[in-house]
């Protein structure tokens, strides 16, 4: 899913296989309601983002799904995450079987209006905004269907199992701590404590050994390694560059971000979250209340969380 922040204005559009007419679909509460059912189960659909399988794909492009697709994608009813389009399906010449259903992947088309309300194209909004000028930027929130591998006929599809071995999970987790660039320095000043500074750009981190494990260590560090990305020098977030007091919303929702950022680079690494952090049941409250309230909130969290982890890993966005 395209990591474009969610505006005010925006469109709704479905672009089916079959069909592109438009309908008055409200995705943003569709999506946020998927969220919602799995949290009331107790479960923190951003954590369990791991199988044998490895991550959710589509399985013709080899595309890992990101952003809102990877928390939905890793939570359907299905063992092995592997999906394909409609399209792709009848290229290889197979077929749906009857009463299967759909799992929809959401993404963003963003454009531009000059002052006028006339459409114009990208690199002409930024000659326009470099001259003063003013740019509306919209996006447009569309969907399309795909179908797990287990509701295809007539395509013989080939699974690998992917699970890492401990060790491939612990190299895997320093070469994310190796290859940050402008990583902020690592100390250990206080031995109590896991936290990020932001002021002085340093994470103060225990010895992996005070941790029951190492999968402990490494997932306390990728939260404050999220943070981290909120500097100034980094992507500027706003949670970390202007000072808010502890329980303030600001304050509330750096601290998802960096929550759910640690889940998505443990994705990275095959460490199943779940197995290492009890869900809590009034952070899944406090999740429901916001939720509920909001149903743009969600992609706003797993959009700048999803920037933050590719930051981390030197992906482009």
């Amino acid at each position: 899913m395209n990591d474009t922040t969610v505006e005010s204005n925006t469109i709704v559009e479905n672009k089916n296989a079959k069909s592109q007419k438009k309908e008055k679909r409200d995705l943003y509460r569709e999506v946020t309601d998927k969220i919602i059912a799995l949290l009331e189960k107790g479960i923190a659909p951003w954590r369990q983002t791991w199988s044998s399988y490895g991550l959710a794909r589509n399985y013709a492009t080899k595309h890992q799904y990101t952003g809102i697709n990877k928390i939905l994608m890793n939570n359907t009813i299905y063992p092995i995450p592997y999906f394909i389009s409609f399209k792709q399906v009848k290229a290889q010449n197979g077929t749906i079987k009857k009463g299967a259903k759909a799992e929809q992947v959401y993404y963003f088309n963003v454009f531009f209006k000059d002052s006028d309300g006339k459409t114009i194209d990208e690199e002409t909004a930024k000659q326009l905004k470099a001259v003063g000028k003013e740019v509306k930027k919209l996006s447009v929130l569309r969907y399309f269907n795909v179908f797990n591998v287990a509701s295809i006929e007539g395509i013989e599809f080939d699974i690998p199992e992917v699970e890492l071995k401990e060790n491939e999970r612990i190299e895997k987790c320093e070469s994310i701590l190796t290859d940050m660039s402008n990583r902020p320095e690592i100390r250990l000043m206080n031995a109590n404590e896991a936290y990020y500074n932001a002021i002085e750009d340093y994470i103060n981190m225990p010895a992996i050994k005070q941790f029951d494990s190492p999968e402990e260590y490494y997932l306390t560090l990728f939260h404050e390694m999220v943070h981290s990305t909120g500097h100034k020098s980094r992507l500027s977030r706003k949670g970390i560059i202007e000072p808010n007091k502890f329980g303030s919303v600001p304050y509330s929702e750096e601290e998802i971000i960096a929550e759910m950022g640690a889940a998505f680079l443990s994705t990275e690494v095959g460490i199943n979250y779940d197995a290492v952090v009890e869900n809590n049941a009034a952070y899944l409250q406090g999740w429901l209340t916001k939720l509920k309230k909001d149903k743009r909130f969600i992609f706003k969290v797993s959009a700048q969380a999803q920037q933050a982890t590719r930051y981390i890993l030197g992906n482009d966005f």
